[in-house]
């Protein structure tokens, strides 16, 4: 009797401990696949999400649309809606131009109004302009192939234009204006004619590039806003003339002279920015086309 309730208790645990692991594994397959449906779902929203922002993208591709048109930001319902920036390119440095035209000084007054190490300031315009100048020669405080050797990066630097703005974090001090300016980028672009539109920049390029105490800069963009001080509002004031532009910022004849040949009221050079959104999902595109050619020149294709 002992033995026979010994085996029916040893049989009664195994089923138990079977039941259990059935248990377990169950558990442990609903739990994949709800981790498998998420991620799924997730695919799902980012893909729709893609969809949103590459048809807003085709909208401001429009060259006629005006950034402050309504068509621009569109909510579809269920969660879904895309925005569209239109952005002058042209309210960027173009980098390549600053170079390759001997505008260090440009660069050097930027830096030094952002607060740039003082004694790296020199050293990182000189790197710069060796890494777009066409020979070897190193400048007083600039680097060459040995010194990007021994950095780890060998062949640099190419002795060409700064094909993007993420080659320009392989130039050495570049740090130093990353962490004076973390979004320095913002900043500059590749892309354009190398003209300053004065209708969009901020007051720290007009003041550079117009030659220009910052004050003069701030109020001339100040001006832009209007009273309510926001962009893109009813009260927003452009400049239509050059003489505008000369008399709000207070410049000679002769210094406006060598002034406007860099300056634009409007860039033929624009960024469109196109935000896909559903739910908390979000997705972003951008491109920077030519719009004084027929078909419009596309020039480069971002994704976030």
């Amino acid at each position: 009797m002992n033995n026979h309730s010994s085996y029916h208790g040893s049989a009664l645990l195994i089923v138990l401990w079977a039941i259990a692991l059935m248990s377990f594994a169950v558990l442990g397959l609903v739990k994949f696949m709800e981790i498998g449906l998420t991620e799924s779902a997730s695919q799902s929203k980012n893909f729709r999400a893609m969809q949103l922002a590459e048809s807003g993208l085709a909208l401001g591709l429009h060259p006629q649309l005006e950034k402050e048109d309504s068509h621009l930001r569109q909510d579809l319902g269920s969660s879904e809606s895309f925005a569209v920036t239109l952005k002058s390119e042209g309210a960027r440095l173009n980098i390549n131009f600053l170079l390759l035209n001997n505008k260090r000084s440009d660069l050097i007054d930027l830096f030094q109004s952002w607060k740039v190490n003082d004694g790296e300031i020199y050293k990182l315009a000189d790197h710069l302009m060796d890494w777009v100048d066409e020979d070897s020669l190193k400048r007083l405080n600039g680097a060459e192939n040995e010194d990007y050797t021994k950095l780890g990066f060998p062949g640099y630097p190419p002795n060409r234009p700064f094909q993007s703005l993420e080659e320009m974090e392989l130039v050495p001090g570049i740090e130093f204006l990353a962490e004076a300016r973390p979004d320095w980028k913002e900043y500059f672009t590749v892309w354009g004619d190398g003209k300053l539109d004065v209708n969009e920049a901020p007051a720290e390029l007009i003041a550079v590039v117009c030659q220009v105490g910052s004050l003069p800069a701030e109020m001339f963009v100040n001006r832009r806003l209007g009273s309510d001080g926001e962009k893109e509002t009813s009260d927003d004031f452009e400049y239509t003339e050059m003489a505008q532009v000369r008399s709000a910022l207070g410049l000679s004849e002769s210094l406006f002279k060598t002034v406007e040949s860099r300056i634009t009221l409007k860039s033929n050079y624009r960024r469109i920015v196109s935000v896909g959104r559903i739910g908390n999902y979000e997705r972003s595109l951008a491109v920077v086309v030519q719009l004084n050619t027929n078909p419009v020149q596309y020039l480069t294709w971002i994704e976030y």
